[in-house]
């Protein structure tokens, strides 16, 4: 058994989670919005624009105000109030019939987000000066969001239409608000909340903003570059290989895996070799990947050439983030990260807008070779950011997690009482034992065998059965819910059934397949 968590690590460990549902539903948020606002809304593409713009424009003017904020409050209720208010924007998503109602679910997301990141960001920076590798750690739960709620989510799309996924992503939210409500303390854990309020008044937004001026620039760069490449991506599955919303979707899923695995062991590789000549080596690594994706005659090829970029990116983003925050100070780290993704926000906006008129232009390979330049030159502006900024440039190792089998403990009365831990939450001292990496994947082997026996067993005897048909692959494919109602007004047909429960069984079983890799993962991060 592990041993007993600080609440440090408690409240590093529920934030965590909090970002892998977050992370993920404002991706499925960023990749359906274009396409809800053209099948659902009917709006057009100077529409559709507008409406994205309106969102990052809010966000990224209310970054600072939030960063304010989160340096003088409680960080996890302003994380859990902007986790609520994002679930109220997605329901007004699910509610919109037009432009106007859609235009303020987009104003009230943007708001939503800029008070959740920055207080997300803030609370995993609390424990930078004890672990090194933090902002790794969030790199990879964002990224494990990006299919642990991806997935089933776009499955979702062709199984039951936009207003359902947003009503679920709403959800997810609300769920992610409770756990960082749980991660709140009365004392605060990264210092000097009693004198914060004089130490804050003494340095001005514009003059943090000025001394973190070399790091941020360079991450407007990156974040131009990586937006950029992103969007074009998109644009060429769909139009140059004429692919749907969810076979675009398989082609990115392995960059977004690879990216929820690699981060924390990729520090590893920073700190023996320093930050600079990571950071050199990733963003030379980016640029040769965005440049062969010129060349790629295959979605197959583009999704493997994106699994590298997503290794360079695990590298450079966890980095960046960490050395604004060590720069900021514990303190300010509030306004340094707001400044941190106000940075990012404007890359973003660059780069999906150089994207679209790179696109326009007719030329692929003159897009990624544009784009290609622009990582390229990551290489000499962000070590030499690093430097101007007076960070170490090899951090502290992240401390060995270890394992011991715990004395036992007597036991002379109540032994079922319940424990008031340091978060102050209650906990049983007889608590159920988790299971091991062992049994986990043998009861996903088993839940395998049982789909794989169905799956069978309905290509033996439903005409026409395709495993396409159950993925949601193709333009052809039925509508479950409408299976469902013809089922129940009478009209039975076993083959409607079959593919029914069989479409369902499969977003259950993807679910059980995403919970159980993160589960094994961190299994093994803790031996």
């Amino acid at each position: 058994m592990s041993e007993p968590m600080t609440p440090a690590l408690k409240r590093e460990r529920r934030t965590l989670d909090s970002a892998v549902l977050t992370s993920g539903a404002e991706q499925v948020i960023d990749f359906v919005l274009p396409l809800f606002a053209g099948e659902v809304l009917g709006l057009s593409a100077g529409e559709t624009g507008l409406l994205i713009a309106a969102s990052q424009l809010v966000a990224f003017v209310i970054r600072p105000l939030a960063g304010a904020a989160v340096d003088r409050a409680d960080r996890s209720i302003i994380a859990a109030l902007g986790a609520v208010v994002f679930a109220v924007g997605c329901g007004l998503y699910a509610l919109s019939t037009g432009f106007s109602l859609a235009l303020i679910a987009a104003v009230v997301t943007g708001v939503a987000g800029s008070f959740l990141w920055v207080a997300i960001r803030s609370i995993i920076g609390e424990r930078l000066h004890e672990d090194s590798s933090v902002f790794a750690k969030l790199v990879a739960a964002e990224e494990t969001g990006g299919w642990l709620i991806f997935v089933p989510a776009i499955i979702l799309v062709s199984f039951a239409g936009y207003q359902w996924v947003f009503a679920g992503l709403g959800v997810c939210y609300l769920v992610a608000a409770w756990e960082l409500l749980r991660t709140r303390h009365r004392r605060s854990s990264f210092g000097d909340a009693s004198i914060a309020g004089t130490e804050l008044s003494s340095v001005s937004l514009r003059g943090l903003g000025a001394s973190l001026r070399p790091m941020l620039l360079a991450v407007v760069v990156t974040m131009t570059a990586e937006a950029a490449i992103g969007l074009l991506l998109i644009l060429h599955l769909q139009r140059g290989f004429d692919l749907g919303v969810v076979e675009i979707a398989y082609v990115f899923l392995p960059g977004a895996i690879a990216m929820s695995i690699l981060p924390p062991y990729l520090h590893r590789l920073v700190v023996r070799f320093g930050r600079r000549r990571m950071l050199t080596l990733g963003s030379i690594a980016s640029a040769l990947f965005a440049l062969g994706l010129a060349f790629a005659p295959t979605p197959g090829w583009i999704a493997a050439l994106w699994v590298l970029s997503a290794v360079a990116w695990s590298l450079v983003i966890p980095v960046q983030q960490s050395v604004i925050a060590e720069a900021a100070g514990s303190t300010h780290l509030g306004r340094g990260l707001s400044l941190y993704e106000a940075a990012a926000l404007a890359g973003a906006f660059i780069g999906s807008l150089a994207a679209g008129l790179l696109y326009d232009a007719g030329s692929w390979l003159i897009a990624c070779i544009v784009c290609a330049i622009v990582i390229a030159s990551g290489a000499a502006l962000i070590p030499a950011a690093v430097k101007r900024l007076g960070v170490t440039n090899h951090p502290a190792p992240a401390p060995a997690t270890t394992r011991t089998e715990p004395e036992p403990q007597p036991t002379p009365h109540k032994p079922d009482a319940e424990v008031v831990e340091g978060d102050g939450e209650p906990h049983s001292s007889e608590s159920k034992p988790e299971k091991s990496r062992r049994k986990l994947l043998t009861d996903f082997a088993a839940h395998s065998g049982l789909l794989a026996t169905a799956i069978l067993i309905a290509w033996a005897i439903v005409p026409g059965f395709t495993i396409a048909s159950i993925l949601g692959i193709g333009h052809e494919t039925p509508n479950v819910f409408g299976e469902v109602r013809q089922i129940f007004s009478g009209n039975l047909d076993i083959a409607a059934l079959a593919m029914a429960g069989l479409r369902i069984w499969v977003i259950v079983y993807i679910i059980d397949l995403i919970w159980t890799a993160w589960k094994v993962l961190e299994r093994r991060e803790a031996e």
